[in-house]
């Protein structure tokens, strides 16, 4: 417990200190909010939570605000670990840990909380220059910051295994990018995925940040309640096992009490 808090508290700092990376980011999500809170547009949504049936029409900019949330947290976990831990690994930073009495299993628990800490303050900044810009909320914040907690939590481990597969940082952050695509045209951020072909629409179901977009949504457009998000919450989590796998099986480390750790074969280590 004592490393852990150690090696979270060190890498809340390097995160904290690298203010480039922060604000690279950051800025994505803003510059769209603040794109699209200049369009005076309704929409009328189809989804599971019925947006559709209790209102007729809503304020676009209403019904982008969670996506923009969700692209957020995901853009700084995903992304965000993908480079961060390729540069570990470029730098030697990961090859010094693995000789120093570090275990692996810590090293990840501090990279996991130092993550879900600056995601969750990029939400919190998110909905509020929402809310200032005239968006509307009428859910709990507290079940909001919950569902991205939790979403939270599949996006790094998808990034670590991102960053166990990319030979570079170079690398990591074009893969990053790649996956970023789907996730954010085909999880209904900007558009609702009733209007996908019905092909599309079982692809975009099946992605872990589609029900993660439709409960920060209900929760914002109707104040749906915890029991009211209990399906989403349940296609998110099983999400959390699912991509902590994909991490190990791409990253190959060995967690067991020995400290060992094993790179991807191949991956270039410096000395």
């Amino acid at each position: 417990m004592r490393q852990t808090r150690d090696l979270t508290i060190a890498s809340l700092k390097m995160l904290v200190r690298d203010r480039t990376a922060l604000l690279g980011a950051a800025i994505f999500p803003v510059l769209f909010l603040l794109v699209f809170s200049l369009y005076d547009l309704s929409i009328t949504p189809v989804g599971d939570f019925g947006v559709g049936d209790t209102v007729a029409g809503i304020d676009y900019f209403d019904y982008v605000l969670p996506g923009m949330l969700a692209l957020g947290l995901m853009n700084v976990t995903m992304t965000g670990t993908a480079v961060s831990v390729a540069r570990f690994r470029e730098t030697g930073v990961l090859r010094r840990l693995a000789a120093a009495p570090v275990s692996p299993a810590a090293f990840i628990t501090g990279q996991v909380l130092a993550r879900l800490v600056i995601a969750l303050v990029q939400v919190l900044l998110l909905l509020g220059l929402g809310l200032l810009l005239g968006g509307t909320v009428v859910g709990s914040p507290v079940l909001l910051l919950s569902f991205a907690t939790v979403g939270n939590l599949v996006f790094i481990a998808l990034g670590l295994a991102i960053a166990g597969r990319a030979p570079s940082v170079e690398g990591a952050n074009n893969l990053a990018a790649l996956a970023t695509m789907p996730l954010m045209f085909l999880s209904g951020m900007f558009f609702p995925v009733a209007s996908l072909p019905s092909g599309v629409q079982r692809v975009a179901e099946a992605l872990p940040i589609t029900p993660l977009v439709d409960a920060m949504r209900a929760i914002c457009l109707e104040g749906a309640t915890f029991t009211d998000l209990s399906s989403p919450l349940l296609s998110v989590v099983i999400w959390v096992p699912i991509s902590f796998l994909l991490a190990h099986v791409g990253f190959r480390m060995v967690v067991p009490g020995r400290g060992l750790w094993r790179l991807r074969r191949g991956s270039p280590v410096p000395g």
